[in-house]
């Protein structure tokens, strides 16, 4: 399995580069890809702030990547949490960061929004400091 970085990833969601979208696209003919969740978290952050999309835009083509079978994605189910979460209107990036904390004994934020955006059944208690 290879593993790709974040432009190979865009370059299949996107196809604004059609010559690096048909070296992608072979690429991903050879095999399921592996993209870890820096990965997942980085294309949600271009999506959003480089080609411009829309939430609703950006978790389509995020759940896309997540079940296509061409793809492994790094901790699969708790990127499919955060992708919830971010389609009711949560950060992405935090509700990563919530999934990587699970174990812990909390997670510790001034971000007074974030208990309420991780909901009932959120991976970490959300312990805010403001």
């Amino acid at each position: 399995m290879i593993a790709v970085d974040t432009n190979v990833v865009l370059r299949l969601l996107v196809r604004d580069d059609e010559a690096q979208y048909r070296t992608a696209e072979q690429l991903r003919k050879r095999g399921p890809l592996f993209v870890s969740t820096g990965v997942i978290m980085e294309t949600e952050w271009a999506l959003r702030t480089t080609f411009e999309l829309d939430r609703s835009a950006v978790a389509d083509s995020l759940s896309i990547l997540i079940q296509s079978p061409d793809f492994r994605i790094e901790d699969a189910a708790n990127v499919a949490w955060a992708l919830e979460r971010h389609r009711d209107g949560a950060d992405f990036a935090d509700m990563l960061h919530l999934t990587a904390a699970a174990g812990s004994a909390a997670f510790a934020t001034f971000d007074r929004k974030l208990a309420r955006q991780a909901g009932p059944d959120t991976p970490v208690p959300v312990e805010s400091l403001s």
